[in-house]
């Protein structure tokens, strides 16, 4: 048993016994999904889907992107090189390397053919987060998601753009040989979380806090937080497919009225 596509981080046999008790004590659905070219049959914590969530992470300032993700496919590395400029700016990434003592030459050769798009020896020393976290302005975002917003890609090719994780971030899937167990980080379970996802965004009552207020004084309305199949409705639907949808939709009494993306693909 393993976090998907995180073969590496396997889970200890504790967690395991944690993992199976939960899933058998709560409201489940069985159904199919399709991932990374493969089906698997996928049970899911229904009632997490309903967690309260507000994603508006262009009016958020909190920093929470600091891991760096499990691959940079074939698309990321294409438009980072076709707008190496801009990626620079924003994250200053070839700009250290240079300083580094690396060439151009040798800069774009890691980005076309390096597993985090910088030598290893540079992962977690000159680089101790995603190399393509930023900050814009004042808001901490993720650069790839903002050259493709400003080069009008639609909601599909962001997400074929990203990595996955990156992209169904903070959804947890666990995968135990050909059975995945899907559910939404909430209090209820989040023993069982290999992300951290202690964040107001997940966490409505933390939104309302003085602090986070005075921090984020621009974004974050208490109206804006919807249940996260709602928040995620059309990225779940493209990477998890129609019947996980339909059968999470159905299983929640939920109809697809009034479902759009607004804050995943907005201009800043």
């Amino acid at each position: 048993m393993n976090y998907f596509l995180h073969k590496d981080f396997i889970i200890s046999e504790k967690n395991k016994i944690r993992i199976k008790s939960y899933f058998q004590k709560i409201k489940t659905i069985e159904t199919t999904v399709f991932l990374k070219n493969k089906s698997y049959k996928a049970i899911i914590d229904v009632e997490s889907f309903l967690h309260l969530t507000n994603f508006d992470c262009f009016n958020c300032l909190t920093n929470c992107c600091v891991q760096f993700p499990y691959e940079f496919n074939r698309k990321s590395r294409k438009v980072i090189l076709e707008n190496l400029n801009d990626y620079d700016k924003l994250t200053k990434a070839v700009s250290i390397l240079k300083e580094e003592g690396l060439t151009e030459k040798e800069i774009i050769s890691s980005i076309k053919n390096d597993k985090m798009l910088i030598p290893e020896e540079h992962v977690e020393t000159t680089f101790d987060r995603c190399t393509c976290s930023c900050v814009h302005i004042d808001r901490h975002l993720c650069a790839i998601h903002k050259i493709c917003i400003d080069n009008s890609f639609s909601l599909e090719e962001i997400i074929d753009t990203k990595p996955l994780w990156c992209s169904i971030y903070p959804l947890e899937i666990i995968q135990d040989e050909e059975q995945l167990y899907i559910f939404v980080p909430t209090k209820k379970n989040n023993y069982l979380a290999m992300n951290d996802s202690d964040f107001p965004c997940m966490d409505i009552e933390k939104s309302k806090s003085p602090y986070f207020r005075r921090e984020n004084p621009i974004g974050f309305q208490i109206e804006d937080y919807k249940p996260f199949i709602i928040s995620y409705y059309s990225i779940l639907k493209y990477i998890l497919g129609e019947q996980f949808i339909d059968d999470l939709m159905k299983a929640l009494n939920l109809t697809k009225e009034n479902l759009d993306d607004f804050q995943y693909i907005q201009k800043i």
